[in-house]
């Protein structure tokens, strides 16, 4: 057997694994991810506004790995300050709640390596 004998298979496999590293890569930049901050304060004293929960979902219905979440939930801190893992770009809802304050609720597009939403709670409106 010579070495030439060998080749064939050789540059299939090394074809296939090449082609493989090419698609991993489109998918890796055509998922480009954002990492998001959010600060959340009163709208009329511009305090921090501690313990708010943060919803984020995407708008529409995504096509994602199954192993890719769909919504993130976290809560702000002393600070008011919140941060999510790394996010897919594209347009999310992000909804603030709050004991004491308005609920909060629109859409923001995400883009770039990071973004920062400042939130400006309300107080409740009052019942008589």
């Amino acid at each position: 057997m010579t070495a030439r004998a060998g080749l064939p298979g050789f540059r299939r496999t090394l074809a296939v694994v090449l082609a493989g590293a090419l698609a991993a890569a489109a998918l890796a930049a055509a998922e480009a991810e954002v990492r998001v901050e959010v600060q959340v304060t009163a709208e009329a004293t511009g305090e921090p506004v501690e313990g708010a929960a943060i919803y984020l979902k995407f708008k529409e219905e995504r096509f994602l790995r199954k192993d890719k979440r769909m919504e993130w939930r976290v809560k702000t801190n002393k600070d008011g300050k919140a941060v999510f893992p790394p996010i897919p770009e594209g347009v999310v809802l992000v909804q603030v709640i709050a004991k004491g304050w308005k609920t909060y609720g629109e859409y923001h597009t995400l883009e770039g390596p990071k973004q920062l939403l400042e939130i400006k709670l309300k107080p409740p409106k009052k019942w008589f």
